[in-house]
C-alpha cells in the first residue's frame, strides 16, 4: 500500500541554501503524489517569485505572516518592511501548522522552532544559513 508523504520545508536557510538538491527532491515527491509544504515566515506573495526562481515544486504554501494577518494578530513592521510579532507566537506557528496538517517531517534551520513541535522535526544544518554563527579558525 502506498502512503502519501507530507514534508514541510522552510524556505530561508533550508531550501535556498541547497536549491539544486531541493529542486530535485521536491519534483520527485510531487510527481509521485506526495505533499510538499513550503512553510515560511514572510508573506506568501513575496515568496512565490523566489520559489519559482529556485524551481521548487510544492503542493502547499504557508506563511506565518499571512496566517497572523488573517487571524488579526497584532503585527509591527520594521523599516525594511519585515513583520514582527510576539516571538512565542511566531515560533510556535510552524509547529501548529504541521500538527494540524499531519506533516510527517519538517526541516528547518532554527533550533527554536523545534521546541514547539510534536510532529517530527529535523534541524537542517547548512554552512550558508544566516542562523549559523560564522567564526574564523
Amino acid at each position: 500500500m502506498n502512503q502519501r508523504i507530507k514534508i514541510g520545508l522552510d524556505l530561508h536557510g533550508v531550501v535556498d541554501t541547497r536549491p539544486d538538491f531541493f529542486k530535485t527532491l521536491t519534483k520527485l515527491l510531487v510527481d509521485n503524489g506526495h505533499e510538499v509544504h513550503i512553510i515560511t515566515g514572510a508573506k506568501s506573495e513575496a515568496e512565490m517569485a523566489r520559489i519559482r526562481e529556485l524551481g521548487i515544486s510544492f503542493t502547499h504554501l504557508f506563511s506565518i505572516t499571512d496566517h497572523h494577518i488573517k487571524a488579526g494578530t497584532a503585527l509591527r513592521w520594521d523599516e525594511k518592511g519585515d513583520p514582527h510579532l510576539d516571538p512565542y507566537l511566531w515560533d510556535k506557528t510552524k509547529a501548529e501548522y504541521c500538527k494540524e496538517h499531519s506533516i510527517d517531517l519538517h526541516l528547518d534551520d532554527s533550533d527554536t522552532y523545534g521546541y514547539f513541535f510534536k510532529t517530527p522535526y529535523g534541524r537542517f544544518h547548512s554552512k550558508d544559513s544566516h542562523r549559523i554563527t560564522k567564526t574564523k579558525l
